[in-house]
């Protein structure tokens, strides 16, 4: 009756034990395919990696390999020089930033150095995969760029940290100090580094991305710029997201729909001139109207608009920063204006740009933030400049701003002439009429 009873309490005690370690929150174990370990000291991988580094000219490439006699080792980096064939005693130099490398869960990123004997020092950033330890990505930094610092940001998500800014003149003195670097999130995705607004931030689809840029150049020196579109100068912007499309009639029915102290019956006078949605058929837009740019709407409408979706009108330079991003030529088939159809169109009719931007040419013009200041360019800012107060001032009070605002882009309506990327113009933010719409940004906090 003992030894049973003494059984008995060890099988309790051990289903006991049991229960408890089956209610524990269990960790799922990572896989080899989930994390990859290099089996070696991180400067050792580096010194068996095949960099594959892409010619200046793009056409070809080369693979690079730090191993044999004319390997050079420091506390920062690894040098490979190899000696020119005409024995000369010049070299081409490729340098591993050792002080900078970093890995995630399936990638090595090194910047590399390349040195072909000329004055220029190219950087570029190099994604290695560490399952064979070979460069599958590469990206260009340029002519003696600096990098302030790299880290991983997520190594779960294959995300870097890289502050990095052009630094060097071509004797090697600083030409840029620290507190004017950007850092910029960079990611592997689908096998490309790929901007990205933070380490776990990503980019909603209907917006597109642009990072924080040190020198952008706004305004237009030619001779068929206006003169409010000088003198031409650089501007230091921080990230944002900016929409694809221009805001459409349906979207903006949501809002009304849920603010109905903006709907076209209750709206107060000094919101608009009397023409606030004219085409409308009193809350309702027109049937075959729902995908085209909302138009009739003012400024004052912008701003309440994007307030609501938890974004606001973009400055002026955010506007051309994005309407910039890789800008192709203007015809009748990339773009809606000149009157070529007459009215507006679907959002998204014609080609985005290499941005992934839509009608950022015509179609609609497309209210910013900033009041029209013609001589803005003159006095402006070099860091995120907005003309008519401070953010918080405009954001906080814009119910009774009276001053001009711009807009940019063209229309439909518009001649060639005024859907250039720099070209301004501007209207009191009452005016309403069926040429003028708006779409909006979201800053991004570092």
């Amino acid at each position: 009756m003992k030894t049973f009873y003494i059984i008995t309490c060890l099988l309790m005690l051990a289903l006991s034990q049991y229960v408890a370690y089956a209610q524990q929150p269990q960790v799922k174990e990572e896989s080899a395919e989930d994390f990859v370990k290099l089996g070696m000291p991180l400067e050792e991988a580096l010194t068996k990696t095949t960099f594959v580094v892409e010619w200046l000219s793009g056409e070809g490439s080369t693979e690079v390999i730090f191993q044999g006699e004319n390997v050079i080792r420091t506390p920062d980096y690894i040098e490979l020089r190899i000696p020119y064939k005409d024995d000369s005693g010049r070299y081409s130099s490729y340098k591993i930033l050792t002080k900078y490398a970093v890995e995630t869960n399936q990638y090595i990123f090194v910047p590399l150095d390349y040195w072909g004997g000329g004055s220029g020092i190219f950087r570029s950033l190099h994604a290695v995969d560490k399952k064979t330890l070979r460069t599958v990505e590469e990206i260009a930094l340029g002519d003696r760029s600096g990098i302030w610092g790299l880290t991983a940001a997520d190594p779960a998500t294959n995300t870097i940290a890289m502050t990095y800014i052009r630094e060097e003149d071509w004797r090697g003195n600083l030409t840029d100090s620290l507190d004017k670097a950007i850092t910029g999130h960079l990611r592997m995705i689908d096998g490309k580094l790929r901007d990205v607004a933070g380490p776990l931030s990503p980019i909603p689809p209907d917006m597109a991305f642009f990072r924080a840029v040190r020198f952008f150049t706004m305004g237009n020196w030619g001779k068929e710029a206006e003169p409010d579109e000088k003198p031409q100068h650089n501007v230091h912007l921080d990230a944002f997201y900016i929409d694809k499309y221009e805001t459409t009639n349906a979207q903006y029915k949501e809002f009304i729909d849920a603010n109905p102290q903006w709907q076209k019956n209750r709206i107060p006078k000094k919101y608009h001139d009397g023409d606030y949605l004219k085409h409308w058929n009193g809350n309702d837009y027109p049937p075959d109207k729902g995908n085209h740019p909302v138009v009739y709407v003012s400024w004052y409408a912008a701003m309440a608009y994007a307030e609501w979706r938890g974004k606001r009108l973009p400055t002026e330079a955010e506007w051309e920063r994005a309407a910039r991003g890789h800008w192709r030529t203007i015809n009748a088939d990339t773009a809606n204006y000149g009157e070529n159809v007459g009215d507006t169109t679907p959002v998204g009719t014609y080609p985005p740009d290499k941005s992934g931007l839509y009608d950022m040419a015509g179609n609609v013009w497309e209210w910013c933030l900033d009041e029209y200041n013609p001589d803005f360019y003159a006095i402006s800012p070099s860091h995120n400049p907005l003309a008519g107060g401070t953010m918080d001032n405009i954001l906080s009070d814009w119910t009774n701003i009276k001053t001009v605002r711009v807009l940019r882009g063209g229309s439909w309506v518009s001649n060639a002439k005024f859907v250039r990327v720099s070209d301004r113009t501007r209207f009191t933010p009452k005016i309403t009429n069926n040429a003028r719409g708006f779409r909006c940004v979201k800053p991004i906090t570092p």
